[in-house]
Order: structure tokens, then sequence, then C-alpha cells
């Protein structure tokens, strides 16, 4: 064999061996890394929510409609800020108008007989009034005349009288005696005519009042009569622009409109219908549902992310939070979670109440061996039961 030959074989053993050792150093280093890696790393350990829901801090207010009818016009916009107040919802109120416009036209016809029926009331007062004055002139001149012409048939009467005692004494003769007493009867007579005409004209007077009073009497009574009508027909006016007011559902607080109910013109709500749910303004938190499991492993001041179903994570990104309260029992199975969130001025993701996604809480930081012990744990739990 040639010498030169013989070295390059010699040369190839040598580098062969240096080779494995190097190798074996190489792999050992690996190992010893991969090693203190399982050992002494530590990754976190998560869960997930069943659901999470961003919702503000306050109560968001359910608009009801306070009573069954037809919509008439819509004014609601999802995500729209509303103040208190403002109309939401218009119900027909067609009907209602109606009836007011035919209680209006009998309230304008009422004034117009109103009008009229006082003037006469007011005529006929006045002419009552100037009626009495008038009766009670003629009554006075009446008993006036009478007071004189008893007077006179007084002093005629004890002319007769005087006579009559004259004549006895033959001082007057019998002529002069008979036309005393004839003139003395005349005017007894006379006194007696006007006391009648007095006593007549008090009838007379009490008659024409009487008259005039009952009429004035009737007419106060249509007037009455008719202002009862005005006042019942506007009672029943504001009443009617009450109802109108009651078929305008509007917003009981400021905020933004979260919810809407699918309604359009023409439709029909009940008593009690939720047709809206206007959000107050308030800082958001997150509200989210976890399995029983996680009971006693979430606790207040550990950190989660956010991830909205409407934004996808990878292209959006999402948001932190950090748990406030948790709930101490299972509710239907989940475990209520109240969760802070802290936007990300960045971020494109709009903070709105009712975004629903999914929450991931990092419940512990473990070493990946502890987490292949607790892995194989359960393994052997589930096995031995199944066994069992």
């Amino acid at each position: 064999m040639p010498a030169g030959f013989s070295r390059s074989i010699h040369a190839i053993a040598t580098d062969g061996h240096r080779g494995s050792i190097a190798g074996a150093a190489i792999g050992a280093l690996l190992l010893g890394g991969w090693l203190a890696w399982f050992f002494l790393a530590r990754v976190g350990q998560y869960e997930a929510s069943v659901s999470a829901r961003l919702e503000v801090g306050r109560a968001a207010h359910l608009v009801e409609a306070p009573l069954g009818g037809t919509v008439a016009a819509v004014h609601l916009d999802l995500g729209a800020e509303v103040a208190a107040g403002d109309v939401l919802v218009e119900l027909d109120v067609e009907p209602l108008r109606r009836d007011i416009d035919d209680k209006r036209a009998r309230l304008s016809a009422i004034a117009g007989q109103m009008g009229p029926l006082r003037a006469e009331i007011a005529a006929r007062s006045q002419a009552l009034r100037d009626g009495a004055e008038a009766a009670r002139a003629r009554i006075d001149e009446a008993n006036a005349r009478l007071k004189e012409a008893e007077a006179g048939a007084r002093f005629q009467e004890i002319e007769a009288e005087r006579a009559v005692r004259l004549r006895q004494d033959g001082l007057v003769s019998e002529a002069e005696a008979a036309r005393l007493a004839a003139e003395a009867l005349s005017r007894r007579s006379a006194t007696e005519a006007l006391d009648r005409a007095a006593a007549r004209a008090h009838v007379e007077r009490r008659t024409g009042q009487s008259e005039q009073q009952a009429e004035l009497a009737r007419l106060d009574r249509e007037a009455a009569s008719l202002e009862g009508e005005r006042l019942v027909l506007e009672a029943s006016v504001q009443g009617l622009l009450a109802e109108i007011e009651r078929r305008k559902i509007r917003s009981p607080i400021a905020g933004r409109v979260g919810e809407i109910a699918p309604l359009r013109a023409g439709s029909f709500v009940r008593e009690g219908d939720v047709v809206a749910a206007v959000v107050p303004p308030g800082e958001l938190r997150v509200i989210a549902e976890f399995p029983p499991s996680s009971v006693g492993r979430i606790r207040a001041g550990q950190a989660g992310r956010l991830r909205l179903d409407a934004f996808p994570w990878t292209e959006f990104g999402t948001l932190a939070t950090t748990v406030e309260r948790v709930a101490s029992e299972a509710q239907e199975g989940r475990i209520r979670v109240e969760l802070g969130v802290r936007p990300d001025p960045a971020s494109p993701i709009p903070m709105q109440h009712g975004l629903p996604g999914s929450v991931v809480i990092e419940m512990d930081r473990v070493s990946p061996a502890s987490l292949v012990l607790r892995a194989a744990g359960q393994i052997v739990r589930v096995r031995g039961g199944a066994g069992g």
C-alpha cells in the first residue's frame, strides 16, 4: 500500500473521532438547555370564557310601549345619541285627532252662541233694571196723588159734617148741605179710585218683573248649559291631547341607542313591548362567563385579553382587561366575572356597549414540567374513574 494512501486513511479516522466528540457535546448542551427550560421556564396557563360582552357600568334602560297601537313613525337608529325626552317611536293618533277636530268645531259653535246670548242677557238685565225704576216712579206718583186726594176727601168730609150741624141750627140751607155732602162723596170715590190704581201699579210691577226675571233665568240656564258643555269639551280635548302625547314613546334618559326592536310604520306593538334599549354614558366593562372549573382559579387582579367576535383579533388585535369581581357560586353552570377594560387609543376597535366576544385570562405561570405532570395526573384520574 502506498505511503500517501495510508496517511489519508489515518487523517479521516482522526477527523471522524473529533466530529463525534463535538456532536455529543452539542447534543449534551441542547439537552441541558431543554431540561433547564422544561423545569425552570415559566409559561402562562390560560382559561377562555364561554361568553363575554362589553357593557356600560350603569344598566341600560329598556324603553317600553306604554300602550298598544299601530306604529306611525320610527325615529330609531342603532348607536344614535339621544337626549332625555326625545321621541323614539310614534303610534297612530289619527282617530284621536279627528275626535279633537270635532270637539273643537263644537267649541267654536258654542263660542258663536255665547256672544249673542251674553249680549241678550245683559240687555234684558238692563231692561229689567230700567223697568223697575220706571215702575217705582209710577207708583211713587200714584201714591202722591192718592195722598193728595185723601187729604182733599177728608177736608170735604169735614165740611159736609159741619154743614149738617149748621143746617140743624138753620144757618145753612138744605141745598148747600146736600151739595157739600155730594162733594165729599165724590172726593172719597176719587180717592178710592186712586187707591185701586196704586194697587194695580204694584201688581203690574210685580207681574212685569216676574216675567222678565223668568226670561232672564231661562237665558241664564241656557248660558250655563253652554258653559258646562264648553268646559266638558275642553277637558275632553285636553285628555285627547294627553292620549296623543302618551302615544309618543320617548327616551327616559340621555344616552346611546344600544338595541332596537324590528319596527316599521304600520306594524303593531302591544302594551309593555320593548322597542329599544338606551345605554347611559359611563365607563365600559366586560361581563364574561366561565365554566365552573374556574372557581378558585380566577382572582381579582389577573390580566386578560378581550377578543371581539366582529373584529378578528388577527387583524384588529385584542384589548387588555383586568379581573375586578368574581362570583362565588355558579349560576346555570357558569361563573360570572367582571373585568375592567383599558381602551387602546391606537386600536381601531370601537368601544360600544353590547359587542360580544371572548376573554382569555392568564391564570398562572408554571414550568412546562408542571403542565406535563398536571396533564398526566388528569389522564390518570380519568382512566382510574373509567376503570372504577
